[in-house]
């Protein structure tokens, strides 16, 4: 499985204008149902099984839910209109995961989330933010850079 790793050095951006909301159990099968559909092609290409998340064992689905609550406070969702339009995950100074609904793409939400996530990391006093993006994830590569990512490796 290929990675690459970025990292942001920069400072705060100016507030992105939006009010996500922390992690409930509420979300967690619209979660699980989003990340099967966004990361399906690039779990199978990486050959992570379950290539649907939504399709992991009980057991599985059971520690995913307990990662998710485990990590509730850095665990955030965007709704618009009562729409879900995306999450984002990180933990410290890591972002472990931004998935955006497809028919919300390329409006700009990935970019939101990923600041206001940056602007939460950086003010804690990490002076960086790290990722890693699957290879063959170009989108989301280019998104990171736009925002000012390195990539490391």
């Amino acid at each position: 499985m290929h990675e690459s790793k970025l990292v942001y050095k920069g400072a705060s951006f100016e507030d992105p204008g939006i009010n996500p909301v922390k992690y409930c159990n509420d979300y967690f099968q619209m979660e699980l149902d989003l990340e099967s559909d966004l990361f399906f092609e690039l779990r199978r290409d990486n050959n992570i099984k379950p290539y649907r998340i939504n399709e992991s064992s009980e057991k599985e689905l059971k520690e995913i839910k307990s990662f998710f609550n485990k990590n509730r406070e850095t665990f955030f969702f965007l709704f618009k209109n009562n729409n879900f339009i995306g999450s984002i995950l990180f933990f410290n100074n890591y972002i472990q995961a931004l998935s955006i609904d497809r028919k919300y793409q390329r409006k700009d939400y990935g970019a939101k989330l990923s600041k206001y996530a940056i602007n939460k990391i950086l003010s804690k006093g990490y002076k960086e933010v790290t990722l890693k993006v699957f290879g063959g994830n170009i989108p989301a590569i280019n998104l990171y850079k736009k925002l000012g990512f390195e990539v490391v490796n």
